[in-house]
């Protein structure tokens, strides 16, 4: 079998993500993974641990979903979770006031934007689909962000609700001329470090 025929499944609901594999001629089967994002207890991970760990925790939970009757020829599943992390993970805003005290504490100083990536192969095997290969990596871009006041903040937040999205804002959105500088994949920022995944 051709490796080109797998289908490939995007284990996110994300828009952006399928966006960008489409943009490289890739067209993702979008089933989103339901899983609880919350790290096991008394467990100490990297920013970079914990997006393999949850990129890995959504691949195989589609996986689990699965009936091998529906993929003759196996699948591939991308799990995919990007954080925002400057002296800590920061997550989604909960609210404005957050979204507000998360983008000031981003201006004028650079942070990393970190994708953990997993891509299982699998295929049937005694009645169910069996991972057959896995990868997990993590990719880094650090993003340097200028100077800009909190009018300019509420003014991006409500024009673009920031609800869904770490760190609060999409670098691809008007919010991109605060940035000052992108060192490695911006398409990692955006939510998919497609270059290492083609790899």
């Amino acid at each position: 079998m051709d490796r080109t025929d797998i289908p490939l499944i995007l284990a996110s609901s994300s828009p952006r993500r399928k966006e960008i594999l489409e943009a490289h001629g890739v067209v993702p089967i979008v089933i989103p993974s339901e899983v609880d994002e919350t790290l096991p207890d008394g467990v100490s991970f990297s920013p970079e641990q914990t997006t393999i760990y949850l990129a890995e925790l959504k691949a195989e939970s589609v996986l689990n979903t699965l009936d091998p009757e529906d993929w003759p020829l196996g699948c591939r599943i991308l799990g995919v979770d990007t954080i925002v992390y400057k002296d800590h993970i920061i997550g989604k805003p909960v609210d404005e006031a957050d979204a507000l005290g998360i983008l000031r504490s981003l201006k004028n100083s650079s942070h990393e934007v970190i994708s953990g990536v997993c891509l299982l192969q699998a295929k049937p095997q005694n009645g169910k689909l069996d991972t057959v290969e896995k990868y997990l990596f993590s990719d880094t871009t650090t993003v340097r962000f200028g100077d800009y006041s909190d009018e300019d903040i509420l003014t991006y937040i409500r024009a673009n609700p920031p609800y869904d999205k770490s760190g609060s804002y999409a670098i691809q959105s008007d919010w991109g001329r605060h940035v000052l500088s992108v060192d490695g994949d911006i398409e990692n920022v955006i939510g998919l470090p497609y270059n290492r995944i083609f790899e």
